[in-house]
């Protein structure tokens, strides 16, 4: 199941084409820019168009399902608090080369360790660590912060956590009760973090949303997060799996599923199914519709939407899309063999 940053394509309700024949339309060029036709809150990114797909899946499924009444998921209860004022970048050192500031600093020389007491400031490998007490281990290589931590990466990601225990290179280790803000506005939180390779972090019973916290009041539940026991980003492929989750609108849940997968918030465009879609109208009846987004290319792409009507049978939809060097174009083309040819006053029409 995949999400991308695109509009939806469109939806032809309330309408049939008599006698099974096709109609297209060829659209004229547009301004240089795809616009996003999804839009769910004005302080939500590119990542809330995706998850909200995802989420609104999930909802279809559950009530197909009833799995509104599955028990729900133990992650953790969490609010978003107004993110804290970014701090700059960390300043440039080479490779290998740590700098310390600290109320206090002591060495021993026979476990090979650097202990850092009261307002602690480390530098090290492009990140910078905050915390309370830090304690570094020469021998074993590893990073260990208590108290307050705050995590600043070269990407511009905060981790905020009462306790750290990472190796130098921050490839493995463990965090524990923390909470990370990226720089693309998307936000986590979970009871512990274990990364493992410099790839894979499994967030247990994890938090996930990409909306910003309420400017009147920013201890209110998001417009939407996603909660699971267990939330896997793989860092190679690009994305999230979650596990045993639950979908919350203002802190309501909505939906529950045992497993889904999505891209993360980092991947623009994607290749897999799109928010199916349910209609229902009296010359129709109930309808269904599942479209599939094919990324060809990073300047054209198209969208193939089946709808299954309970009255009419099959309705057929294609979007192809351009973005040329001066504007763009895009072409729409549908088709139906209806079961029901009459239902339009087009009874002089064959259905053959």
């Amino acid at each position: 199941m995949a999400a991308c940053l695109r509009g939806r394509p469109h939806r032809l309700f309330g309408l049939v084409v008599p006698g099974g024949r096709v109609v297209a339309g060829f659209a004229a060029l547009r301004a240089r820019k795809m616009i996003s036709k999804l839009h769910i809150c004005a302080d939500c990114g590119r990542a809330s168009r995706a998850i909200t797909s995802i989420a609104a899946t999930m909802m279809c499924v559950a009530v197909t399902l009833g799995a509104a009444t599955t028990t729900p998921v133990h992650a953790q209860s969490f609010t978003y608090n107004r993110p804290a004022t970014r701090p700059k970048p960390p300043p440039a050192a080479q490779t290998g080369q740590m700098l310390v500031q600290a109320t206090e600093v002591n060495y021993d020389y026979n476990n090979s360790r650097v202990a850092a007491v009261g307002n602690v400031q480390m530098y090290y490998n492009g990140t910078s660590v905050e915390a309370d007490k830090v304690i570094y281990d020469q021998k074993t290589k590893r990073l260990h912060a208590e108290g307050n931590v705050r995590m600043t990466d070269a990407d511009g990601k905060i981790t905020y956590a009462n306790l750290l225990d990472l190796s130098d290179d921050y490839r493995d280790g463990f965090v524990d009760s923390l909470r990370v803000d990226t720089a693309d506005a998307t936000r986590m939180a979970a009871t512990r973090a274990e990364r493992t390779e410099g790839n894979y972090t499994v967030f247990q019973n994890g938090v996930y949303t990409a909306c910003a916290a309420c400017k009147d009041d920013p201890k209110k539940p998001p417009l939407w997060q996603v909660k699971g026991a267990r939330i896997i980003h793989d860092q190679t492929e690009k994305m999230m799996y979650f596990e045993d989750a639950r979908v919350e609108f203002f802190g309501v849940p909505l939906a529950y599923m045992p497993y889904f997968s999505t891209p993360d918030p980092t991947v623009k465009r994607k290749t897999g199914f799109l928010m199916p879609g349910f209609s229902q109208n009296t010359n129709f009846g109930f309808g269904i519709e599942t479209p599939f987004y094919w990324a060809i290319a990073p300047d054209y792409d198209a969208t193939f939407s089946p709808r299954y009507t309970t009255k009419q049978g099959l309705l057929m939809q294609a979007e192809f899309r351009q973005r040329l060097m001066d504007g763009a174009y895009q072409i729409r083309a549908y088709g139906i063999n209806q079961q029901d040819p009459t239902a339009f006053g087009a009874s002089s029409v064959s259905n053959k």
